[in-house]
């Protein structure tokens, strides 16, 4: 695309402008300085021509400015979303191939268990079984047999194990 040089006229104050964007693009951003520069000087009739273009100026700068870094931010998220989107992605194919892996242990196993016991490989299911009846709570009297109240018990026991005097 070739350079343009195009005659604008803001507010009274003509200039030549060289651009490689078309006619109409730089006669569109000349109306909009225009119309800027016009409006800060209708709010106020002292403020000259030089001052509207300087307050024009900055304002353009400051838009400029919050739209390079609302882009920048953009950037960023994009950049995290791919990330988390890449994270994502090897997640699931590890997955699957857990998936794949399982499945062949599965299969592995079943032919297993049908060569060595005859099972079968669980198309013939077995009737499902009662649900267990809920007990009704103990009542009486419970004994605790203590130390001190079975000692014949202890000493029979240990007699077992002791040597008696006919034994050879």
């Amino acid at each position: 695309m070739g350079k343009h040089k195009i005659r604008l006229n803001i507010c009274g104050c003509g200039c030549a402008v060289t651009s490689d964007d078309s006619e109409s693009y730089i006669r569109s951003v000349g109306d909009e300085v225009q119309k800027a520069m016009t409006d800060i000087m209708k709010k106020d009739e002292r403020i000259s021509v030089t001052l509207a273009a300087v307050i024009t100026a900055l304002s353009c700068c400051d838009d400029a400015h919050k739209a390079s870094d609302a882009a920048d931010n953009l950037r960023s998220q994009i950049k995290d979303y791919l990330e988390d989107s890449s994270r994502a992605r090897i997640e699931t194919e590890e997955a699957k191939r857990e998936i794949e892996r399982l499945k062949r242990e599965i299969k592995t196993l079943r032919s297993r268990m049908e060569s060595d016991g005859g099972v079968s490989d669980g198309s013939e299911k077995s009737p499902p079984m009662e649900p267990a009846g809920v007990s009704q709570p103990q009542t009486g009297v419970f004994s605790h047999v203590g130390p001190d109240e079975d000692k014949s018990g202890e000493d029979g026991f240990m007699k077992f194990f002791e040597k008696k005097d006919n034994e050879p």
